[in-house]
């Protein structure tokens, strides 16, 4: 039935929040503003870094994202590794389904460049395609990207699953008329998928084995 798998990366394939939160915070404190929690910036993510950023920054600063942004894109690029690794369960699901034959991909709303680094390190040759957010397509809930892979892996929408965390994710399968999986170990939890249409939602990585079966 299915047999195309695309992914979402941040809450999703990888617990990274440590170090967008570590990156975000010393951005914050290089200028004197204040700084937040972990679980505060698991709502603060999913819209892309612009958002991010905007999200963190005081009320009176948030129209200067731009000014901030560079300064942001040097730190995270030191820190894109430090914490940030696959959550339990999803490097093993990832090598069976690889050895199985599925057709595998990333579209996240992470900078590519960010995105390529964490994929190919933590792995390595196991996707087809990695997208990530560059200044020539919109960002997810639009869904060209999701739709570029399908093209690009000759992938049918009823073969093709929207593996997410967030809303972001679930609506990004909605306007691409593709099912989706919602992972309720993310940034956001199982109430948001549900409530934002998921078409199955898991608990753990391989209960997208028995999705598959």
């Amino acid at each position: 039935m299915y047999n195309t798998l695309i992914f979402d990366l941040d809450g999703t394939l990888v617990d990274s929040i440590e170090d967008l939160a570590l990156s975000t915070n010393i951005l914050m404190e290089e200028n004197h503003f204040p700084t937040y929690d972990l679980d505060t910036y698991k709502q603060f993510v999913g819209n892309g870094v612009d958002k991010l950023i905007e999200r963190a920054l005081p009320e009176k600063y948030k129209k200067d994202v731009r000014k901030y942004r560079t300064r942001f894109d040097e730190i995270y690029k030191e820190n894109c590794l430090k914490h940030t690794k696959p959550y339990s369960g999803m490097k093993e699901l990832i090598d069976e389904l690889y050895h199985q034959g599925y057709k595998l991909a990333v579209v996240t709303n992470k900078p590519k460049i960010n995105a390529v680094t964490i994929v190919n390190h933590l792995f390595p040759g196991k996707f087809m395609y990695v997208f990530g957010n560059t200044v020539y397509q919109p960002k997810k809930p639009h869904p060209c990207l999701v739709q570029l892979a399908m093209q690009l892996m000759e992938s049918n929408k009823n073969e093709t699953l929207m593996i997410g965390d967030s809303n972001v994710d679930i609506e990004t399968a909605i306007n691409a008329k593709i099912k989706s999986v919602g992972c309720e170990w993310g940034f956001r939890g199982k109430e948001e998928l549900v409530q934002a249409g998921a078409t199955y939602t898991v608990s753990k990585p391989s209960d997208i084995k028995d999705i598959l079966k």
